[in-house]
């Protein structure tokens, strides 16, 4: 006598099922898929960051560029943070009582020189710093991880150096060449303050030969963003565990990174 149609429905809908082993292995095998995909994904993205990162410097680096050429070669001031006449105002930390470090208005006209050239706010951040503060329990993003080159017509407290070159207007820089001089560098979020990245091109302060005197960004596996003065950017893979330790403890001395940096700053006259 066969079963009623009811029946066979069941039992056949019971061999279309998962039994808990296959279904295990389904998991197992999607888990070991999304380990292999999943660090992939992570370096495409990372990668992606870099892209976007050096387009922001390409930006700005015309905003600097088309700045001089309307100042008669007149390059962009580049002081401290006390001084309101550069080419961004301001002093970042992550003190919640600190009003610069949300302040958008301190790289729009009039204090930030650049801004008539490239009305955005996104070409002054890497998009991979995520660095915020606090203020009454809520995270607010910094304005920017972008600074300049202290020697392009920055403070003469620090920069100016009578035997380097210091660079006041385009012309100035032959030495290194514009294909060489470095103008924006996105700095490290326990660094940046001002928006001006001091390079110590001798031991004239005091410091150790190949110290580092601000940090630069390690946002793109240990690389920062730097924009040069004819005009393209590139992203610098740092080599020295110094230069690649997070924080801000100790005197950082990097015998193969600083060279770098100092080369590329400014050169002996």
């Amino acid at each position: 006598m066969r079963a009623p149609l009811e029946t066979r429905e069941f039992k056949e809908s019971l061999s279309l099922a998962f039994t808990l082993i296959e279904l295990l292995v389904v998991i197992a095998i999607v888990a070991i898929l999304a380990g292999l995909l999943l660090p992939a994904l992570a370096k495409a993205k990372t990668k992606a960051q870099g892209i976007f990162c050096m387009n922001n410097q390409k930006q700005l680096q015309l905003c600097w560029i088309m700045y001089a050429d309307d100042h008669n070669g007149l390059l962009a001031t580049n002081n401290d943070g006390a001084n309101r006449d550069s080419w961004v105002g301001g002093w970042l930390d992550f003190n919640p009582s600190n009003p610069d470090n949300t302040n958008v208005q301190l790289v729009m006209s009039p204090i930030g020189k650049l801004w008539p050239y490239n009305r955005s706010f996104g070409i002054y951040k890497c998009p991979a710093d995520k660095s915020a503060v606090k203020i009454r329990g809520r995270a607010y993003p910094r304005v920017r991880s972008i600074s300049m080159n202290g020697n392009m017509n920055g403070s003469k407290n620090w920069s100016f150096r009578p035997n380097f070159w210091y660079y006041r207007k385009l012309s100035d820089i032959v030495a290194p060449p514009p294909s060489e001089a470095f103008v924006f560098i996105d700095e490290r979020e326990e660094s940046i303050d001002d928006g001006y990245f001091l390079v110590f091109v001798d031991t004239a302060f005091g410091n150790k030969k190949d110290q580092w005197g601000n940090l630069p960004a390690i946002y793109h596996n240990g690389a920062g963003g730097l924009s040069f003065a004819d005009g393209h950017a590139e992203i610098r893979k740092w080599r020295d565990p110094d230069t690649l330790k997070p924080g801000l403890q100790g005197v950082r001395v990097s015998p193969r990174d600083v060279p770098w940096i100092q080369a590329r700053t400014s050169a002996p006259r």
